[in-house]
């Protein structure tokens, strides 16, 4: 055991003996290994951050409800028929009702309507390419808000068609710096002149979320006034939650009988509505994060097939500069084994400082993204582990050549060598 710490630390002095003695060299046949290392190791990283924000939002979401829309949700599906589904017709609030009336697993149950590329105005400032989407009262039942000033508009708000909006914190703040003053003044929205009931306190942007702080909410019968809610180019969606005793399952053989009986669909006809499931859109996250760690880790193998190259090369220059040591060390006694793992050591420990290298470039990025784009990025132990056990491993392929060349050395003819 104390032979093998004597090796691994006199190795660890030579390398560095051979670093700092030959840097620019040195510094180019690690760079390989740092690249492919970075390219690993950010991928992981960058895949791994992104599942955690996607769970997180999905999470917020929860499970037990189903998604009643035109549009299945589908992953790389080459087959997807998306003229049949354009073809479909637009859920409605009658259909919502019905659920509601029907359905007994359903707690609750809204129907939004979102609208993208439109204007919000207050005097001179105008806000563009926003999305505007209509609700029902039920929307803030099944959602968790905090206002920072105001309130939700109620049922009979909304059943009455009144021109009222709820704000996110971001759209308050660019509107009026005073947001709390905001609320009980006039803004345009989708060119019709509303009243700001309430303006929600700052969330974030997160993925899924259904309140954010870019949220224009407006009441599904105002949007209905002078929407024609049955244009193609528009999708409503019905969202059902289950109760706590039943299951998706349950609900969506409820919900299915509903829906055909108020689209008087015939036994023989098939489904023209979807009903999509948290389930669908987890397992097509699992295999893009499948694929996209695939992708990013064959492309750090290019760059650690170039470093390997860089690590073999420096090696050979490494055993041919002590070529008279290694006879000396056979001389007085030393295995062709005791060289062997001498320089199988060297190599491992300069493709570790190269991983090393990597890594820190991650982290590096790691912190300039979240800084830069306020979007957090997880770098963990698990892929830090990854990558430094990567780098050892081709630093044990690149340096089996030249560490069994220079254990197979004549220790006469190595002394002799000037």
């Amino acid at each position: 055991m104390l032979r093998i710490i004597f090796l691994w630390s006199e190795n660890f002095r030579l390398s560095l003996q051979e670093l700092i003695s030959n840097r620019l060299r040195s510094f180019l046949s690690l760079l390989g290994i740092a690249i492919g290392i970075f390219c690993i190791v950010a991928v992981f990283t960058a895949v791994d951050s992104i599942k955690k924000n996607l769970d997180d939002g999905l999470n917020k979401l929860g499970s037990n409800f189903i998604m009643i829309q035109k549009w299945p949700w589908a992953f790389n599906d080459a087959n997807y028929a998306w003229w049949k589904y354009w073809n479909r017709p637009i859920a409605t609030r009658a259909e919502l009702d019905r659920i509601k009336d029907e359905v007994n697993g359903c707690a609750n149950a809204d129907i939004s309507v979102e609208m993208a590329n439109q204007t919000i105005k207050k005097n001179r400032i105008e806000i563009d390419n926003m999305s505007v989407t209509a609700v029902t009262a039920a929307f803030a039942q099944m959602n968790d808000m905090e206002f920072v000033n105001g309130r939700f508009f109620n049922s009979v708000e909304e059943n009455t068609g009144q021109p009222l909006v709820v704000l996110g914190f971001d759209i308050a703040t660019q509107l009026n710096t005073n947001v709390e003053a905001l609320v009980g003044n006039e803004v345009v929205v989708c060119n019709h002149r509303v009243k700001v009931i309430g303006v929600l306190k700052k969330v974030g942007n997160g993925m899924f979320a259904q309140v954010n702080d870019n949220t224009i909410l407006i009441g599904y019968n105002f949007l209905k006034s002078f929407q024609d809610l049955h244009n193609m180019n528009l999708d409503a969606t019905l969202k059902v939650v289950a109760r706590d005793n039943v299951s998706v399952e349950e609900l969506k053989d409820d919900i299915r009988r509903v829906m055909r009986s108020e689209r008087k669909l015939r036994p023989v006809q098939e489904d023209n509505f979807a009903m999509n499931e948290m389930s669908i859109l987890k397992t097509g996250f699992n295999a893009m994060y499948q694929q996209v760690n695939i992708g990013g880790f064959f492309i750090g193998l290019l760059s650690l097939l170039i470093g390997a190259f860089g690590i073999a090369n420096i090696m050979f220059v490494s055993v041919r500069e002590r070529t008279k040591q290694i006879g000396i060390k056979k001389a007085m006694g030393a295995k062709s084994t005791d060289i062997l793992i001498e320089f199988l050591i060297e190599a491992i420990i300069l493709s570790v400082l190269g991983g090393l290298m990597g890594v820190a470039l991650v982290l590096i990025l790691v912190k300039i993204i979240a800084v830069a784009f306020s979007f957090p990025l997880y770098l963990t132990l698990h892929n830090i582990l990854i990558g430094v056990s990567i780098s050892a491993f081709i630093g044990l392929i690149a340096g089996i050549i030249p560490a069994y060349y220079a254990s197979r050395l004549d220790p006469v003819i190595a002394i002799r060598t000037t």
